[in-house]
């Protein structure tokens, strides 16, 4: 006899899943048994995940098409260190984007798009709201303000479901390309056994799990557009290197206590909208994650 079908079972489509979210987004969403999940991108696959190998400026369309998607997650873009050449950073962060949601126009089976941008985009006053105004200072957020814009002309022009994720600083597990300090701490605690702070920055931190759970949470709500997602709360640069200092008893030095930059979401939106209300505590975010590196040494 065969097994009776999951009612309740979603078609994910992750565009970009083999980095750092992406990775942990299928783990966490085989975990949870929440249905059947196509990875597309140019690196390698994940758990076993089918990955549609493709080089993310060119998305093979007919692939989308054949999976049908309720859900699509966009996580391809390059980094900010990625971005040196805007020409090359706009095919991969702007018209890849387009051309799949120029796809999607006539799709009748899509639930939701989330889009993952950043709150760098965000200019004072703090905490950043989703009415603040931008800057586009470097080629990474000129290429992330041109992928919204890109998803507002598909929201407006043809009422598609997408969300803008606007993410505070994201932290966890199988970070190959580490921008928080959080992670780099830690690298640099067990590289060098001593860890350096050059800029005392604030940052809004948001454990990878947390992110995961709002992006389900975002799966069937009606919003559409910017939302905030963070914790609502900051650390400086100091007293993050402080704590992971003490932990793996190793020195810091820090050049200079200024503050430098802050940066934080206001999330009461995204509290009315998906009722996201606890966080994992930034201590404990930091000893699984310092878990994660002893795993990775033995």
């Amino acid at each position: 006899m065969s097994k009776k079908k999951n009612p309740n079972a979603k078609r994910i489509l992750i565009i970009g899943g083999s980095g750092f979210i992406g990775k942990n987004s299928i783990i966490k969403f085989t975990e949870y048994h929440l249905g059947d999940m196509l990875n597309m991108d140019k690196q390698e696959s994940v758990l076993g995940i089918k990955t549609i190998y493709v080089e993310l400026k060119y998305p093979i369309l007919s692939e989308i098409r054949r999976f049908s998607p309720e859900y699509i997650i966009y996580l391809a873009s390059l980094n900010e260190y990625e971005c040196k050449d805007l020409k090359e950073a706009y095919k991969v962060n702007v018209e890849g984007l387009e051309k799949v949601l120029e796809e999607l126009i006539d799709y009748d089976g899509l639930k939701k798009f989330i889009y993952v941008s950043d709150y760098k985009l965000y200019l004072p006053p703090i905490p950043f709201k989703e009415d603040n105004k931008i800057h586009t200072s470097n080629n990474y957020l000129k290429t992330k303000y041109a992928a919204e814009r890109v998803c507002f002309k598909y929201i407006n022009q043809f009422g598609m479901p997408i969300i803008i994720f606007r993410s505070s600083h994201i932290y966890g597990p199988y970070d190959k390309n580490p921008t928080d300090d959080i992670t780099s701490f830690i690298e640099s605690a067990y590289k060098y056994n001593s860890i350096h702070v050059y800029n005392n920055n604030v940052y809004d931190y948001l454990y990878i799990t947390d992110f995961i759970k709002a992006l389900i949470m975002s799966f069937d709500t009606l919003y559409t557009g910017i939302l905030n997602i963070g914790t609502g709360q900051c650390y400086e640069s100091v007293s993050i290197a402080k704590y992971i200092s003490a932990k793996l008893q190793v020195k810091y030095v820090v050049d200079n206590n200024t503050v430098y930059n802050v940066y934080l979401n206001d999330i009461s939106l995204a509290k009315d909208v998906l009722g996201v209300s606890s966080f994992t505590n930034i201590n404990l975010g930091i000893d699984h994650l310092i878990e994660y590196y002893k795993y990775l040494k033995k």
